[in-house]
């Protein structure tokens, strides 16, 4: 057994889980990095079609997987018949070992700098009347990683949050203002629910409806952060 060989088969391994499945923000580190070169990662529109990383990142896998269990088994049949079981567990708790490595990443972070969105897990249904007035109601959910409570102000951005760019609804959406709500997140606390926003569009259109993957503006003690992962 080459342990050179070893080490870059359980690195491929390694590398193609960790590209391949979605972390603690439900969505991939494939994702990003595909995105940040441009490359879209679905064929087709938002969120639909084919899933480029997912195919990618099997074909890692499936190499990763089959050139380490080779080295391993050289030296240790049995760890190598039950590799699968051991990658297997690792797959299913990828997403809650990320969630729960980030209170070490962030433990010594306050304020802003703690605070994490799960945007993936966002909607909002919202309501626009002819005369401009406008209700959201959007379920959110939001994570303190940080060593001390914070006071954060919401505000999600319709128009940001609508993918269609080609649609009347978006000058629609574009110019609602909303105001903002108020949470309080504890200490490596979490928040689930669902909150009302209010507010008015200059470009009033009767229209109603349902947003996923909301853009999300956090302020806290001043410091604001857009979230939005901006995953095409």
């Amino acid at each position: 057994m080459s342990r050179t060989r070893l080490v870059f088969s359980v690195a491929l391994l390694l590398f193609a889980i960790i590209f391949t499945f979605n972390h603690h923000l439900g969505f991939s580190v494939g994702d990003t990095m595909l995105s940040a070169i441009g490359i879209s990662p679905y064929t087709t529109s938002y969120l639909s079609g084919v899933h480029i990383t997912l195919f990618l990142g099997m074909g890692f896998f499936a190499c990763g997987f089959y050139l380490t269990r080779k080295e391993i088994v050289k030296w240790s049949p049995g760890l190598a018949k039950g590799l699968w079981i051991v990658v297997l567990a690792i797959v299913l708790s990828y997403s809650s070992m990320t969630d729960k490595f980030m209170y070490v990443a962030k433990g010594g972070a306050s304020g802003i700098d703690g605070i994490s969105y799960v945007q993936n897990k966002s909607s909002c249904t919202f309501n626009v009347l002819m005369t401009g007035e406008t209700r959201a109601t959007c379920d959110l959910t939001l994570k303190n990683y940080g060593r001390e409570p914070v006071a954060a102000v919401l505000l999600p951005d319709l128009g940001r949050s609508y993918k269609l760019k080609d649609d009347p609804l978006l000058e629609v959406l574009k110019s609602v203002q909303l105001r903002p709500a108020h949470i309080e997140l504890e200490r490596h606390g979490t928040f689930v629910g669902t909150l009302e926003f209010y507010g008015k569009a200059e470009s009033p259109l009767h229209v109603s409806g349902k947003l996923g993957d909301i853009v999300l503006d956090v302020g806290v003690d001043g410091a604001n952060t857009v979230f939005d992962y901006d995953i095409p």
